[in-house]
């Protein structure tokens, strides 16, 4: 089969956007240069995208975050897909949050010829990332991959409980991996890894912000916790405020059937988003974009920037 000649992946999860582009390149020869939508684009992505590669392999030109691009961006780039080029690959990644079960894409995008030629053509990956329905079909990938089966009720466990990001997911699969070691089933007993770890709750942690002793307690664990010193975790904990703010703002708004949790807690955490308002549930969004293009843009490492994100989160309440 012909490869495509320009490719669209609707996908907010970026774990998810990277397995499509592997599966589109593997094979193909082509070798990937990423560029990211919300960072200024220089004149390196379009010569990149216009030059034909003269030393080495075809250039797969992948723009992550491509959905902050303007109808000036897309206006110029056009012609460029309309002309056939065998030596280069524009792959645009997506990235916007669904709604209501569907991708948001920018009329911007969907009103140029590109877009309909893509649809024809099957160019056009949508996955509406993890989520309690679909997620069994992740821990099947994961079985295969190493050779393994699951014990009685074992899967509908981790599918009840697993986080819905996939690197989070992938991380917890990982761990019972390492325990279960050389058997090919995995038994509950295998489960206890997840049960003993002190994993990141990103609802405790904004619940413990509306007091001063917990502020003091989130605090003491930014500062002595590795993980959270050293900004490892600020991409994983942007994501699960995100997946929190839109768990508070559907609740907020009356779309209790879309949240899926035991009532006890789906409760408190209605009360909560009434206090908060939609103002300040809106602000995570501001917050967690914050973070990401201070720390893509160099302008913050890691840590700094994770630490930013306390700070402000802190200031909602």
């Amino acid at each position: 089969m012909a490869r495509q000649g320009f490719s669209f992946l609707v996908c907010a999860d970026p774990e998810l956007i990277r397995d499509r582009v592997d599966e589109l390149l593997g094979g193909e020869g082509f070798a990937p240069r990423v560029f990211w939508g919300d960072e200024d684009l220089t004149d390196r992505y379009w010569q990149t995208l216009t030059v034909p590669s003269m030393m080495g392999p075809p250039n797969a030109v992948i723009l992550r975050r491509a959905q902050d691009q303007d109808d000036d961006f897309w206006t110029r780039m056009e012609p460029l897909l309309a002309m056939a080029r065998p030596s280069v690959w524009p792959i645009f990644c997506l990235e916007s949050e669904w709604d209501k079960g569907k991708p948001k894409v920018a009329k911007s995008v969907t009103k140029g010829k590109f877009w309909a030629a893509a649809q024809k053509r099957g160019w056009i990956w949508e996955h509406p990332g993890l989520t309690r329905a679909n997620i069994g079909r992740e821990l099947d990938r994961f079985a295969a991959r190493h050779g393994l089966s699951f014990g009685p009720d074992v899967k509908k466990t981790l599918a009840e409980s697993l986080p819905l990001t996939t690197i989070a997911l992938r991380n917890e699969l990982e761990k019972i991996l390492l325990l279960a070691g050389e058997n090919t089933t995995i038994m509950a007993e295998h489960l206890a890894v997840l049960e003993t770890e002190d994993h990141f709750d990103i609802f405790a942690f904004l619940r413990s912000l509306q007091t001063p002793q917990g502020r003091k307690q989130a605090w003491d664990r930014l500062l002595n916790d590795p993980a959270m010193a050293s900004g490892d975790m600020v991409f994983p904990v942007s994501s699960l405020m995100l997946r929190e703010a839109r768990q508070l703002w559907q609740l907020l708004h009356g779309e209790d059937n879309k949240v899926q949790l035991f009532p006890g807690l789906k409760a408190e955490k209605k009360n909560l988003a009434k206090r908060l308002g939609p103002a300040r549930i809106g602000r995570f969004w501001d917050l967690v974009l914050k973070a990401d293009t201070d720390i893509k843009t160099g302008r913050l490492k890691p840590a700094q920037a994770m630490e930013n994100l306390v700070k402000d989160a802190t200031r909602l309440w």
